[in-house]
């Protein structure tokens, strides 16, 4: 199995990456960093000879900012801020090309309504602490409805300025994330219609497998659901833990995940990423490392 390693572990410390690129096949840089940090955990892989493999999107030279940026306003209805989003994903697949990416990861946006937000961590709550079912079920329904109801005529955009990154950069693989929250897009229906509208051989999907189990154990998706009608477009993963409590990034045997379940839905193409939170330790990152190793061996 090849393993890739994503830099969100090491907190925006490039030095840090050293300890780990003797234990892993190849490097995701994620989009913690500013330009500085960018320059210099690319030129510590060239030296290392540690390809890069795939870009989070916003990565690269041209992000100033220290912080994260998760392109989370690539669904809105507001034009100049959906533009901004679709540069920051254009600007980082001119850096992939350079670095020698073949992929880049990116999150199709939110559905911002403040309701739906709350109800949806009302009821995430509402179900950790054992509520009533009656009370979940119908908790649960008014979210979906209201969800359904707030997504209309939103996948066409989506769709759109993905056709446009994939035909400006036809040598760059954009990969849209499953994501974590209800409320964020897109659904397993809903990515099948985007890659079934845009039959681009350079777009696919990137399967966190994190984000899906969570999905699962509030009783929104399975995990299966996105294999089964979307395998052949799946070009990578993020591979992390997650406990009882829903929090995820965790080193694998850290946590709940079923890796012997997760691994086997998957081809031998697929590009394999460790993405695990920077508060854990080396030692919990690499025993991480050897576990992905042995369940991918015994699968």
């Amino acid at each position: 199995m090849q393993l890739a390693f994503s830099t969100s572990w090491i907190d925006g410390d490039p030095a840090r990456i050293e300890s780990v690129l003797p234990h892993v096949d190849s490097i995701e840089i994620g989009t913690k960093g500013n330009s500085e940090f960018f320059r210099e955990i690319a030129s510590i892989l060239r030296i290392g000879k540690k390809p890069v493999t795939s870009v989070h999107a916003s990565c690269g030279p041209h992000k100033t900012e220290e912080d994260p940026y998760y392109t989370p306003h690539f669904l809105s209805t507001d034009t100049a801020l959906r533009q901004h989003d679709i540069e920051q994903v254009a600007l980082s697949a001119q850096w992939a090309r350079k670095i020698g990416a073949r992929a880049v990861v990116l999150h199709t946006g939110r559905i911002d309504d403040p309701e739906l937000k709350s109800i949806y961590l009302e009821y995430k709550k509402s179900l950790q602490e054992g509520g009533l079912e009656d009370r979940l079920t119908e908790m649960k329904r008014d979210i979906v409805k209201k969800r359904s109801e707030l997504m209309t005529g939103h996948l066409h955009g989506i769709i759109s300025d993905l056709k446009s990154l994939c035909s400006q950069y036809p040598y760059i693989i954009f990969c849209f994330e499953t994501r974590v929250h209800y409320y964020e897009v897109p659904l397993p229906d809903e990515a099948f219609t985007i890659l079934d509208r845009l039959r681009f051989p350079n777009l696919g999907y990137w399967h966190d497998v994190g984000h899906t189990f969570i999905l699962e154990k509030l009783g929104f998706q399975t995990q299966e659901s996105w294999q089964r009608d979307l395998s052949g477009r799946c070009i990578g993963t993020h591979l992390h833990d997650v406990d009882k409590q829903l929090n995820d990034h965790l080193p694998p045997g850290m946590g709940e995940m079923d890796f012997h379940r997760v691994l086997k839905q998957f081809g031998k193409g697929c590009i394999h990423t460790l993405e695990i939170h920077s508060r854990h330790a080396l030692e919990d990152v690499l025993m991480g490392i050897k576990r992905i190793r042995g369940y991918s061996m015994s699968g």
